[in-house]
């Protein structure tokens, strides 16, 4: 928005005057052709006799409306004189002629009159020649008379007119002599009676009141608020230009025009309307500070280490911002100044959300995977056991694994000896549980191992037992060895993972091993977990028979001990299932096959043969 803004005004009520053009009255004095052609006004009015016609003369009252509506103006009191000492010089030459005429007629009637007393004609004598040329004398004198008395009455009846219009001129203009005529306002107050400086004082005043009590507040919701007056704008009302075009009505021009324009208010009022002025480049000015104050920025959400948690971040919230629209406020507040209108404005800023969010920063770590198995209560070495898993499941907690790194099961746990804290316990080596330190690790790279599947992750290296295990279904086992076996897998999200894990003890009192991995989500939103199928199931083998020479489980051949009762083998299937958001299998593939050899039966058998018992009868004294 620029910083100026050009000044307004508000657009006055323009009041129109109309102005009627009537044709002028044309009185033709003597012979048309010698006299020119102009308009009866109170500027200049002839009481010279006119030529009529008869359709004129027929409608005298068509005459006196042209030439009302032509007539004379007022102020010219020297020609309205001259025009009726005309009128009277005519008035007096008429009468004469009248007079005259009348005495000839008389004379005429008296004497010359006879009575007819016989039917008898008699041939008239023929008039000699002074006689004709007193008749033609007598006959003009009369023509000339009745000349002269139409001109006297024409010239009374057009006097008379004149007179009454000029009368009716004069009266109406009197009403407007210095003050303003009826009929005349400007914003709504009547002028007619007031001077041009007592309009201009009622005019003043109630604009200055106008100005002075109109006020805009802008509002915040927060309470806070800025008022905008006619001051801030520098508001100014310009009275004298309509003052001055009302004056003109009526007191400009000339007598008939004026006259013309007061008849013209009786019809319609003349209304007009001060001018307000205004500086919007205040308004400008103050919104710009009020959207400085309003204005806040959005606060993104951060990520903070923090070594309490795990993964080890806390997050701060994001904070949204706001911004107010100053453009759309700008021309609602010139609306209201055109219309001089007072009032609050609420002002509503627009919501700024931050670019960065805490539920994106938490989205980018979360939970890809977990797997836990419950360890058995009973057996030789259980306790030993249990602390080996225990020792091999804290090396993994809280281990942050770098994108496309690999990770040694071995390596985090290291070698499973005592000096390592490890100890003896039953494990299963070579087909069979023996007794060896670290007996019980391989439930933890078993546990790790469906972890980091269900985590999406790549697991490059896994090894199966020879046998079943009890913790996991078959196909879902890993074992490993110092010197053999190893389980490795592969970081392939593209950011840190991390991993959690527990040793605890559950509700059923069975103490559990527990893996989570936290990392960046699939981009798909997929979840993934192992599944397995038995194909086949192997028989058992026939029993094996082991001489026990040592004596260890039986020791007389006919006795017999077993050592195993043998272990059907199976041929498993393992799938990867992909699931989506919502936890609907999308694929089945097949990933690998394991199988479980079948072992026989195992007996142990003496070696010692037993003696034959001596009949008791044998023996005598």
């Amino acid at each position: 928005m620029s910083e100026e803004t050009p000044r307004r005004r508000r657009r006055p009520l323009q009041t129109q005057i109309p102005e009627q053009e009537q044709e002028p009255l044309r009185i033709i004095v003597g012979k048309e052709e010698d006299e020119p052609d102009w308009m009866v006004s109170a500027a200049k009015v002839s009481g010279a006799a006119s030529r009529r016609t008869k359709a004129e003369q027929r409608a005298p009252e068509r005459e006196n409306r042209t030439e009302t509506r032509s007539g004379a103006s007022n102020g010219n009191k020297q020609k309205y004189k001259a025009a009726n000492h005309a009128s009277s010089s005519t008035k007096v030459h008429a009468a004469a002629s009248a007079s005259a005429a009348k005495k000839s007629a008389g004379s005429k009637g008296s004497g010359g009159r006879k009575t007819a007393k016989s039917p008898v004609k008699k041939t008239p004598l023929k008039p000699g020649k002074k006689e004709r040329e007193r008749r033609t004398a007598r006959i003009k004198r009369t023509a000339v008379g009745v000349l002269a008395l139409a001109v006297v009455i024409t010239l009374a009846v057009v006097g008379a007119v004149g007179g009454s219009r000029l009368i009716d001129i004069k009266q109406t203009l009197d009403k407007g002599d210095g003050v303003f005529y009826p009929n005349i306002f400007v914003n709504n107050i009547p002028l007619e009676g007031k001077t041009l400086d007592e309009a201009a004082a009622v005019v003043t005043q109630q604009v200055t009141s106008l100005i002075s009590s109109w006020k805009i507040t802008l509002r915040t919701q927060d309470g806070r608020s800025w008022d905008i007056t006619g001051d801030d704008l520098k508001m100014q009302y310009d009275v004298a230009d309509q003052l001055d075009q009302l004056w003109a009505i009526g007191h400009t021009g000339s007598s008939q025009e004026r006259y013309e324009q007061v008849k013209a208010l009786e019809e319609e009022a003349a209304v007009r309307y001060t001018t307000l002025s205004y500086d919007m480049s205040r308004v400008n000015q103050i919104l710009t500070e009020i959207k400085s104050e309003v204005d806040q920025p959005a606060v993104n959400a951060t990520r903070v280490d923090d070594n309490t948690k795990w993964p080890p971040f806390s997050y701060t919230d994001d904070v949204p911002g706001q911004t107010l629209d100053i453009t759309g406020l700008n021309e609602k507040i010139c609306a209201m100044v055109d219309q001089l209108e007072s009032g609050v404005v609420d002002l509503t800023p627009t919501l700024v959300e931050a670019t960065v969010t805490r539920a994106q920063l938490e989205g980018q770590i979360v939970l890809l995977g977990t797997y836990e198995t419950s360890l058995g209560k009973t057996g030789q070495y259980v306790n030993e056991r249990h602390e080996n898993i225990r020792i091999g499941t804290e090396k993994f907690n809280q281990l942050i694994i770098k994108s496309g790194e690999s990770v040694s099961f071995n390596k985090v746990t290291g070698k499973r000896t005592e000096a390592n804290g490890y100890q003896q316990g039953l494990e299963i080596a070579y087909g069979e549980y023996r007794v060896g330190y670290g007996g019980g690790i391989c439930q933890v790279s078993s546990t790790l191992y469906n972890a980091v599947v269900n985590a999406g992750l790549q697991v490059t290296t896994r090894t199966p037992h020879a046998i079943p295990s009890s913790y996991v279904p078959m196909g879902l086992d890993a074992t490993v060895s110092d010197d053999r076996y190893d389980l490795v897998f592969k970081n392939t999200t593209g950011a840190d993972i991390y991993i959690e894990t527990e040793y605890y003890k559950g509700k059923d009192n069975y103490y559990r091993t527990k893996f989570t991995i936290y990392g960046r989500p699939d981009p798909n939103g997929y979840t993934y977990k192992l599944e397995s199928e038995v194909r086949e199931t192997i028989p058992l083998p026939e029993p094996t028979y082991k001489q026990d020479k040592d004596g260890t489980y039986v020791i007389y051949d006919d006795e017999t001990y077993e050592y195993s009762k043998g272990r059907e083998g199976y041929v498993v299937d393992v799938y990867l299932v992909t699931m989506d958001s919502k936890g609907l299998e999308i694929s089945r593939e097949l990933q690998y096959t394991d199988t479980y050899k079948a072992s026989a039966p195992v007996y142990y058998v003496g070696v010692t043969p037993k003696e034959t018992p001596v009949p008791d009868y044998l023996y005598t004294n």
